[in-house]
């Protein structure tokens, strides 16, 4: 029985994270979805930098590393504390993208240091359009506030 098919999957993250690290543990994530990459990215300034990330397909690639906040996705889930688009390009509330042309599909949701300060963002991502279940977020929500103990 693998990690991601344990009765606790929410047990599984916490003890990868605790046994082997975060980039296991965004992988553990990935395979849980559809989406090619999984990453968590720092808040710096006006500036979201890659802090640790997972892409299935192949080694981690450098486009992936700095990301202004004005151009990125991540600017919607810090607003909102989470935010998710299947279809970047086709979305009608993303007409104005400063971002178009690389993420068709995001999933972000706001990670947070204990003390409420924004550390920036957990988030899956794809080049093609992909769709995250509802059920997926709630595991999400539940389980992301955990790597927030290991990225300080």
């Amino acid at each position: 029985m693998s990690d991601v098919d344990s009765p606790a999957p929410a047990v599984a993250v916490r003890n990868l994270l605790a046994s082997r690290g975060i980039v296991p543990a965004l992988a553990l994530l990935n395979r849980r979805t559809s989406y090619r990459f999984t990453a968590i990215y720092k808040l710096s300034g006006e500036v979201m930098h890659a802090a640790h990330a997972f892409d299935r397909d192949s080694e981690y690639r450098t486009w992936l590393k700095v990301v202004p906040l004005g151009k990125s996705f991540c600017q919607h889930a810090i607003e909102h504390g989470e935010f998710v688009t299947s279809h970047a390009s086709k979305d009608p509330h993303l007409t104005k993208r400063p971002y178009a042309g690389m993420v068709e599909s995001y999933y972000g949701r706001l990670l947070t240091q204990k003390c409420g300060r924004p550390y920036g963002t957990f988030i899956h991502f794809d080049l093609e359009p992909c769709t995250i279940p509802t059920e997926e977020m709630r595991f999400l929500r539940e389980v992301i506030p955990q790597f927030i103990d290991y990225v300080q």
